[in-house]
């Protein structure tokens, strides 16, 4: 594989999409080339911090759910 084509694939390769001999060509050719390894490490650790954004758990103010709830029943009540 052309590492264009490599770059092409990453996010899939990443994902865990590609079928398994398709997964081995790109996981073989990234730990060759440097190149394609710093993209490949690169685009793995923004994946990271997306999904750790995404599953982290925030605290939210008191009384929110209680500001939100009053808000979305005036909603339903103009309607």
């Amino acid at each position: 594989m052309e590492c264009a084509e490599i770059t092409d694939r990453l996010w899939e390769y990443l994902d865990g999409e590609l079928a398994a001999e398709e997964a081995a060509a790109v996981g073989q050719h990234v730990t060759g080339c440097a190149h394609c390894n710093s993209h490949c490490c690169c685009d793995r650790a923004f994946l990271e911090l997306v999904v750790g954004a995404l599953t982290r758990r925030v605290r939210v103010p008191p009384g929110l759910r209680t500001v939100v709830l009053m808000r979305l029943a005036v909603v339903r009540l103009e309607r």
